[in-house]
């Protein structure tokens, strides 16, 4: 070899370059696939959201009869100390299935087209719609399965949640005054439920606030907040 040429050196990767190589890789994945189910879990709540304003336009537009088979509750408000009394539906939704709580809720959902049932047992519903001795099919019947142990209607379709993170549950709820007049409440929640729908008082705000529902007043009712 000549004097003054350099040597070509053949020399790799050292193994502590390959493994902040492979830490940064790491580092870089995991934040890609957070952002991934972030960007998954808002598109879930999207969904959630936008069937949970189908069914409050579904309560909405409604007629419910002056005979409402609601269930009645008495509300007082914490700074005034004023009682108000209300007879009160809702139509639940879970990951499996959704529940109406009467003869009228359930008929809003069906008029909408957000559940199905046979011609003949929307009609048995219209009948028995005012009778406090409520009509339950015998079976199922269209998205109708069952009635639960609390005598409401059990339907199971696409309407489900979808959200993972989020929520696992959530209820849009009307409370009918003394005097007829229609007022709405909505609620979700991500607790670990027992029974029904737990308390999640942060969880039933963010669910309110994406329907609309921003000025609402937060009532303790059972377990659950509306």
């Amino acid at each position: 070899m000549k004097s003054g040429e350099k040597k070509q050196s053949n020399k790799g990767f050292s193994l502590i370059e390959l493994i902040i190589c492979v830490a940064v890789m790491a580092i870089l994945a995991a934040f890609i696939s957070m952002a991934v189910v972030h960007y998954m879990e808002k598109g879930r709540q999207a969904k959630d959201v936008y069937h949970a304003s189908l069914i409050k336009d579904a309560l909405t537009m409604y007629t419910f009869p002056s005979n409402f088979q609601g269930r009645d509750m008495v509300y007082t408000d914490p700074q005034t100390g004023e009682t108000e009394t209300f007879k009160r539906g809702w139509v639940y939704v879970d990951k499996d299935e959704i529940r109406c709580s009467d003869q009228s809720t359930a008929l809003a959902m069906i008029y909408a087209g957000l559940v199905e049932v046979s011609p003949e047992t929307e009609q048995m519903l219209i009948d028995n719609e005012e009778d406090p001795n409520r009509w339950f099919p015998s079976g199922p019947d269209g998205d109708y399965i069952r009635r639960s142990n609390i005598n409401e209607y059990v339907f199971k379709n696409g309407l489900t949640v979808k959200a993972r993170r989020t929520w696992n549950t959530f209820q849009l709820d009307v409370y009918i005054d003394n005097d007829g007049q229609l007022h709405m409440g909505a609620s979700a929640s991500n607790a670990i439920r027992t029974n029904g729908h737990a308390k999640d008082e942060k969880t039933a705000s963010l669910f309110a606030k994406k329907l609309g529902f921003d000025n609402a007043k937060i009532t303790p009712i059972g377990e659950q907040y509306q």
